[in-house]
């Protein structure tokens, strides 16, 4: 009974809707301010989201969310400068 139940109700677990990440700061590169969001699921995993892109944070200190924000656009500037 127990088991049905639990397989009953999978499918409704799986349309609930995450808890959005909080915002816990921000950084500022070119002239464009990007969110900090710390992960809901652990606090301590700080993300930018740079055009649909997650970068994770090397720590979360607002200062490591820069760096690891220039790392990626100078990793995506330099693929765009491949020829292809």
């Amino acid at each position: 009974m127990t088991r049905r139940l639990a397989l009953a109700l999978l499918p409704l677990a799986a349309c609930a809707t995450a808890t959005p990440d909080p915002q816990v700061g921000s950084v500022s590169h070119g002239g464009d301010t990007y969110a900090i969001h710390a992960s809901a699921g652990d606090p301590s995993v700080w993300k930018l989201v740079i055009d649909g892109q997650t970068v994770l944070c090397r720590a979360a200190t607002e200062r490591d969310c820069y760096w690891s924000l220039r790392n990626f656009l100078a990793s995506r500037a330099a693929l765009d400068d491949l020829p292809g």
